[in-house]
This record gives C-alpha cells, structure tokens and sequence, in this order.
C-alpha cells in the first residue's frame, strides 16, 4: 500500500496537491494492471468538507484517509443531505425555526434566540453549523456538521466566548477525540489531544503532530507492506520517525533554495531543512522530478540518496484525442495557469501582454488560478489599467481541470514567469493540449520541457521584452505555431502512463 502524506485537499488547491492527487489516480490505475499498487491520499487536518473537495479534484472516499474520519469511524461514509428544518435534534413542538433569508435561521422560544443555524456554504437550507446561547446571549456551544450530512464536532466555549474544549463524534455521537485549550503565553491553543476508547484504551498527546505521528504508526501497522512517501515539507519530521514502513520518500514539487543562480550552496529555504538536513537518512530516497535538481542536490547532500520521479501524468485518454488545430482556438490568446503570488510573478505576464498588443492588437491573455492575497489581485488589476490592456485581460479564477483542459485547448501560447519550478504541470498540460510554451530562464522545470525554438522558448529570466518578442513571432506566424504546436503534443508523450509507470517502478523498488 502506497500512501501519500499531506496536510489537506482544499478548495483551491496548489500544484502540489493536484500532483499529489494525479498520481493516487495513478497508481491505482496501474494497480489494476498489475503494476505499481494500491494507493491513498492521506491528510492531517480536520476538515467538514474533505469530500467534497476531494471530489472536485477526481478523488474519491476509497482514495482519501484523514486521521479525523479514521479515529471517527466515517472513512467511508456516503452523503445524506440534512435540511436544518428536518433536524430530528430539535423538538419543533417546543422551539420556533425563524428564517432570515437564505444564510441562516434562528431557533427561538417565547421570543428569546436559543441556537443560530447556518447554511452550508453553496447549498440551500443544508445544516452548516448550529450556533447554542445561554439566556445572557454568550455562546455556549456550537455542533459542526460534515458536508456529507452528519454532526461531526462539538465546539464549547469558556463564558468570555474563547474556545475550551472541542469533541469529534463517531457516528453515534460518542465522543472519540477530545480536544482541551488553555492559555498558553498568552494564547488560547490546543494543550491536549485525548483519543478515547480506542481499540479499548485512551490515549492522551501534547500535539496534533503526536497524533498524527500515532495515527500513521497505526495505518502502517495494519498493512504487510507500506510505503510512505511525504509530499510536504511540514510533515517531512513526522514521516520520518514512522516504524515498521517497507520504504519512507519524501517528494520535493518545488525548488530548495531562493538562490536560483547558485542552487547547489544557495541558502535553503527553511521548509527543506527538516528532509536535507536534518532528517533526510531517514528516508529510503528524497525524489524530485528533474535530473538536474537531482545532481545539484547530490552534489549538496552526498550522503543521501537522490532520484528522479516526474510527477505529472497525462492519462491516455488525453493522449488519445484528436490534436486541435490553429483554427479552432481563440485567435491570439495567451495563457497564464498558476497561482498568482510573488515567487510566481503573475504581474510579468501583464508586462509582456502591454508589449505584444502593440504587434498582435488583439492579443488577449487569460489568467487562471487563485490569488494569493487580496492586495495581489488589487495590484494586478491596477497595473493591468495602467499599462492600458485592461480590456485584453480576464481573470478567471480557480477552475476544475475539465475547465482548464477547455482553456488549454483555447490558447496559443501559455506564459511561464516564476522565479523557479521544480517541474511546471501547467506546461506539461499545455503540451498535451499542443500549447507552444514560453518560460523564463530558471531551474528547473523550464529546460526539462522546453526544447528552445523546438517546442516553446526559453528566454533571459525577467526579459520581459525577449518574451514578447518570442510570443509576437508566435501569434504572426501561422506556420512556425503549428510546427511547435506539433512539437508540443509529441513531447507530452513522454509524460504517457506507461512511460511514467516504468520510471516509477525503477525509483520505487
């Protein structure tokens, strides 16, 4: 059994949990074949809307295992909607359900508020939460319910309205995991994680990361032969103290240092300290996906053991499509597809779209994935006004990979303007779509995928001026678009499932 360590699936997911969650996919594709094997994402954080958001990513429950659901007994449990107004809790002959529009209802009796209900989000009157108030209006407690239609937690709080304890319930609502807070240094945090009545005994931890270490430990214990392999560096320590594994890897999506000019005595960026540093013996190998991240972190860290294992896939049935010609893509657009944070450097994008427009006058660029912060989103928008392409611009948001495989099959060319990218799924599902790239010159992903002047161009890093020059000639020639466009799509093969099981097979055994 192969299990894959995170913190969580969300709702905007970054790359790495879209990796980590293609290559489940994956393997348990393969697993079918008779290669590779059994494979699930495994999470840490408590999350109500873990399938949900597992489901938006192509996961489903038998490929999802959070330590919450595993300890509450609801791995496995399929959706059952609950409206508030059919609570089977709340005696109605007694208590009074008050809507105030399509976000909440009270529970009121004789006029006083007893409970506050709230929708789940994007649903109409599904119970989200019940907020409990004792007669001087402070909250008491509040019930969670899971997005698949059960009471899950039970949050209650201290008479000044700071949480106190909080109970996560098997589906009997018996309490199996009490949390306790106090004040700590002045702040209110978890002081106590007491698991009860498991397997006949309570167990009681300091931290979550106790906990979770636990948990592993028990996962593993259950199966004959286990492989774990971490896929953030904020679980890297935990991972390596689990016992009785057949093999530990530790999975490095992006680059290890800030110094992209000296990435070999570059200072490390402190995420990668725990796995290179201080823990790395203890994993069978440390994998990234370019065999020059590979020989500069040999060269760094001789001791440990260095392999590489791309991770991204393109499924055969992606492979298998008809090629999408010139003519039935948007005329003259461009593509960003990442998230729009500084180390991404989404405002350069913007830079050489002001360039380009003034060759190619209705050159357009489309923007896809979430933005980091509001003030990013702000600064873009403004510079966008400024350098006077406001109306050549479209920020679309997050979207599900079967909207982005649409975007992908729209645009002519996709910009790559990050500092550094331990690989770059976005390219290597634009090439599978026949989408021409041009990237920066930085480690490491660029010049593992782009053959310059072959498939894409890779241009002087922060030369936003060579990149407009390149994508102009790219847009005007209809010619030299198709034959990289052909280029693109044949070097996307090399990501084809059996390519990719081969290599995985070789790192893994």
């Amino acid at each position: 059994m192969y299990y894959f360590v995170s913190e969580n699936i969300f709702a905007y997911n970054s790359g790495t949990e879209h990796a980590q969650a293609q290559r489940v996919k994956f393997f348990n594709r393969q697993a079918t074949q008779g290669r590779l094997g059994q494979a699930s994402y495994v999470t840490r954080d408590y999350n109500r809307f873990l399938s949900r958001d597992a489901n938006a990513i192509g996961l489903n429950a038998d490929e999802v295992l959070n330590m919450y659901d595993y300890f509450q007994g609801t791995t496995n449990v399929l959706r059952q909607e609950q409206p508030l107004r059919l609570l089977s809790q709340i005696p109605v002959d007694k208590y009074h359900i008050v809507g105030h529009g399509p976000n909440y209802s009270t529970l009121e009796d004789a006029g006083r508020v007893v409970a506050k209900i709230n929708v789940m989000p994007a649903t109409v009157g599904l119970v989200n939460d019940i907020t409990y108030y004792d007669r001087a209006d402070n909250v008491t407690a509040r019930e969670n319910f899971d997005w698949r239609g059960f009471k899950s937690s039970v949050d209650y709080f201290h008479p000044d309205g700071r949480l106190a304890v909080q109970k996560f319930l098997n589906l009997s609502g018996e309490t199996v995991l009490e949390v306790t807070h106090m004040n700590i240094n002045g702040q209110l945090l978890p002081s106590m994680y007491k698991l009860v009545n498991y397997l006949g005994h309570d167990y009681r931890f300091n931290t979550e990361e106790q906990l979770f270490l636990f948990f592993l430990n028990e996962i593993t214990r259950q199966q004959l032969d286990t492989t774990l392999i971490s896929d953030r560096r904020g679980l890297d320590h935990i991972v390596a103290g689990v016992q009785g594994t057949t093999h530990k890897f530790a999975y490095l999506h992006d680059i290890h240092t800030g110094d992209t000019k000296h990435p070999v005595r570059g200072k490390l960026y402190p995420a990668y300290i725990n796995v290179l540093e201080r823990y790395g013996e203890a994993f069978t190998a440390i994998l990234v996906p370019t065999s020059a991240q590979q020989r500069d972190l040999q060269t760094r860290y001789p001791r440990l053991t260095i392999k590489v294992a791309p991770d991204v896939v393109i499924d055969d049935q992606t492979l298998a499509k008809p090629r999408v010609t010139l003519s039935e893509r948007q005329s003259h657009q461009l593509l960003y597809v990442g998230r729009l944070s500084p180390e991404k450097r989404p405002e350069q994008a913007l830079r050489v779209l002001a360039r380009v427009v003034k060759d190619v006058p209705d050159a357009t660029l489309v923007y896809y994935g979430y933005a980091a912060t509001q003030e990013m989103m702000h600064d873009l928008q403004e510079l966008a006004t400024k350098l006077q392409v406001a109306d050549h611009v479209t920020f679309g948001g997050y979207v599900p990979s079967t909207d982005l495989q649409k975007a992908y099959q729209q645009a002519q060319v996709i910009l790559q303007t990050s500092v550094g990218e331990g690989l770059g799924m976005n390219l290597v599902e634009a090439m599978g779509n026949g989408v021409p790239s041009v990237s920066f010159d930085v480690p490491y992903g660029a010049h593992a995928l782009i053959e310059d002047g072959v498939n894409g161009y890779v241009v002087p890093d922060g030369s936003n001026l060579v990149m407009a020059q390149k994508v102009s000639e790219l847009l005007l020639d209809d010619d030299q678009w198709t034959q990289m466009s052909v280029a693109a799509y044949d070097k996307a093969q090399a990501f084809a499932e059996s390519k990719m099981a081969t290599i995985w097979q070789q790192v893994l055994n």
